[in-house]
Formats: structure tokens, sequence, C-alpha cells
């Protein structure tokens, strides 16, 4: 297959997420690159973010924003019949999204062009029968598929459990675009002083209050112990549809005092809450769904944290046990609480870990990395 040094890509993704921008500007000053979103409506609704057919940040790339009707974006498969060397995408997180990265995947093979998939399932151990049908549909155009594209270790496992060829598999990891900087730390002091947490020992969480998320676990860890670290106080930011049942969840296990939920913040006061944590605690559990690749992950790790997933996270890879934190079982309150008062018994334990944390960060989850990944899959083409 000969293909330019240059590549004219067609490249089709749900929307432009805050941290994607700069990986997408990136990728524009190499190749020629036209972006396609075709579901920012409903990405809108999901993460409260207000993205229009002008999306602030990518000014100077080639995109163009396609409505959704029915679950499919027809604009968007047009675009698909048009001059590309390159296809990039592919989803099936809803009916709609299968039947149309089914109907690029026909016309991508008719044009006979090169189709790279960029996923992030993994395989949460879950038996019903819409994960039976993903792993259908996964597995089909992950064998059929010139490359694949996927954030780590976990998620590269689950398609070559597929069947799909590991030459094909690229690591192309997930960033963030937040980084620390000097206005975090004097926010930092100043909510260390609202919220009275001079000489107390924080755990934080972040992110929607759902399900999925498994705070009530977190929640149950905290109570047992509060009853062993005196100054320990639990911080949960952010909102969702399990808010109130929390909340009151803590006033059962009469921890209220030091539970501490703040709803959502302003991002620009984001890193400071991470500055002000001792440890970073994600307790997600398997529901039909799982966490595919959380970035708070990344945030807590920048900041110089020590974290605590569940194996419900689709990042445990980023995270060795003991050394920059622990995976746990998930749904599982007695081994949080047993990783959690490993922390923050230990200051030099927390210490070692949280300077692991952002090494890890700096050394391999940079725009740099990701761009390199996903040259990696089109060098890939060149030799088939």
């Amino acid at each position: 297959m000969a293909l330019k040094d240059k590549k004219k890509i067609l490249f089709v993704h749900h929307t432009a997420m805050w941290y994607r921008k700069p990986f997408f500007k990136g990728l524009s000053k190499i190749h020629d690159v036209e972006f396609v979103f075709n579901n920012v409506e409903r990405y809108n609704i999901t993460y409260d973010t207000d993205l229009s057919p002008v999306i602030e940040g990518l000014e100077g790339v080639n995109y163009t924003v396609k409505k959704n009707f029915m679950g499919i974006s027809w604009g968007a498969l047009r675009k698909t019949m048009g001059n590309y060397d390159v296809f990039v995408g592919g989803s099936w997180d809803t009916l709609g999204d299968s039947l149309e990265t089914m109907l690029h995947f026909l016309i991508v093979k008719i044009k006979r062009k090169p189709f790279i998939l960029w996923r992030e399932d993994w395989d949460w151990n879950v038996n019903s029968l819409k994960r039976k049908f993903v792993k259908v549909l996964a597995g089909f155009f992950g064998r059929n598929a010139d490359a694949i594209l996927v954030p780590g270790s976990k998620h590269r496992d689950f398609f070559i459990s597929l069947g799909v060829e590991p030459e094909n598999i690229f690591i192309m990891p997930n960033v963030s675009n937040i980084t620390v900087r000097e206005e975090d730390y004097t926010n930092r002091d100043e909510l260390e002083g609202e919220f009275g947490f001079e000489g107390k020992k924080v755990i934080l969480y972040v992110g929607r209050l759902i399900d999925l998320k498994g705070v009530n676990y977190l929640i149950e860890a905290f109570a047992q112990l509060s009853e062993d670290i005196e100054e320990a106080v639990l911080l949960i930011v952010g909102e969702g549809e399990c808010k109130e049942k929390l909340e009151k969840l803590s006033e059962e296990l009469g921890i209220q005092e030091k539970v501490y939920f703040t709803g959502s913040i302003d991002n620009e006061l984001l890193g400071a809450y991470y500055l002000l944590s001792n440890v970073f605690v994600l307790p997600s559990i398997t529901t039909y769904f799982a966490d595919a690749c959380p970035l708070v992950v990344n945030e807590a790790m920048t900041f110089g944290k020590p974290v605590i997933t569940s194996d419900a996270v689709g990042t445990t890879f980023m995270i060795e046990d003991g050394k920059n934190g622990f995976v746990v079982p998930e749904r599982n309150s007695e081994a949080l609480y047993r990783a959690i008062e490993a922390v923050l018994s230990d200051d030099a334990l927390e210490k070692r870990m949280g300077y692991n944390s952002k090494e890890l960060i700096e050394k391999d989850f940079t725009y740099k990395k990701m761009l390199e990944g996903f040259q990696r899959a089109l060098d890939h083409l060149e030799n088939r």
C-alpha cells in the first residue's frame, strides 16, 4: 500500500473535548487532516459542555460539526465518500453509533482506503446481552481494521483476546491538558483556609456522582478510616444524580462533618483541589459499562499525588501497586480502607508515590507521545 509522506486524513470523532484539542491541533500541523465531529449534541448534555459549529481552541484546524439525526450523522457519512488517504474513527457506544460505524467501514473498504479504529474498550467482566453484542462488534471491526489505536495495555489485551493481531494495535496514550500553575498554589492556600483543612489529611474524589463511579464504597471506607485517622477528611468534587443519596449515606454513617461535597467547581480551581489533597481515589464499579479511561487519574498524577483506583478502571495500567498508588478490587470498601490508610499513615510513602506519579506522567503521557503513537499506526500502513 503506497501512501504519501504527508497523509490526507479524514478523522471522524464524537466531539472536541477540551483535553483533545492540543492533539487535534498538533496532528493538523503534521498531516492534512479534516476532522468531522458527529455527535456534539450528546456530549454537550453528558459533560455539560457548550460546543457549537464554531469550537473555541481549534482555530486554524480544518473541522466541521455535523448534525446527528436518528442516531446517525448523515453529513459525516457524506464526508466519507470524499477524497482522503486514511480514515480514522469508529464507535459502538449506542445503536446509532454502531450502524454509522458499519456504514463508514463499508464505504472506506469500497473505496479501498485504510481504516484506523480508535477505541478505549477493555474487557470489563459483565455478562450481559449488550456486552456480548459489543464484543462481537469490537471483534469484527478490530480484526478487519488496518490498524487500531488504544490508550493502554489493558485495552490492547482486550483486542488481542478478540483475535486481533498484536502488530496491528498501537498505544496512543490519553493525555490531559491540565498543568500545574503558580496560581494553583495560591488558590490551594485559600481553599485550605476556607475549608479549615489546616493539619488535615485530605482524600479527594473528582468526577460525576453516578452509580458507575462507586463513590458509596469510598464513603463506607472513609467511615472506617476516620476512626483510625482523626485528622482525615473526604473531599468530593462533582455533581450528579447520586449526590443526594451519597450525602444521606454520610449522615447515616455519622461522618457528615468530615465529608465535604463541593458540587461543580470552576475549572480554574481544579488544580488547587488536587494540590490540597494527600491522596486521590477513584472507586469505580462495573455496571452495564465501565470506566474506560478516566483522565482524572492523569490529572491527579500530574499534581504529584498517589492514586488509588478499583480494578474496574481502565487506567490501572498506570498504577504500580506500592510505587505510585494501589489498585483494589471493585465494590470492596475494606480494601479501599486499607489502601488509603497505608498512604495516609506513612508520610514518606505518600511523598514517594506522588513523585513517581508525576514522573510517569511527564515521561509517558504527553501530547508528543500521543502524536508518536498515531504516527506509528500510519507508518504501519506503509508496510502492509
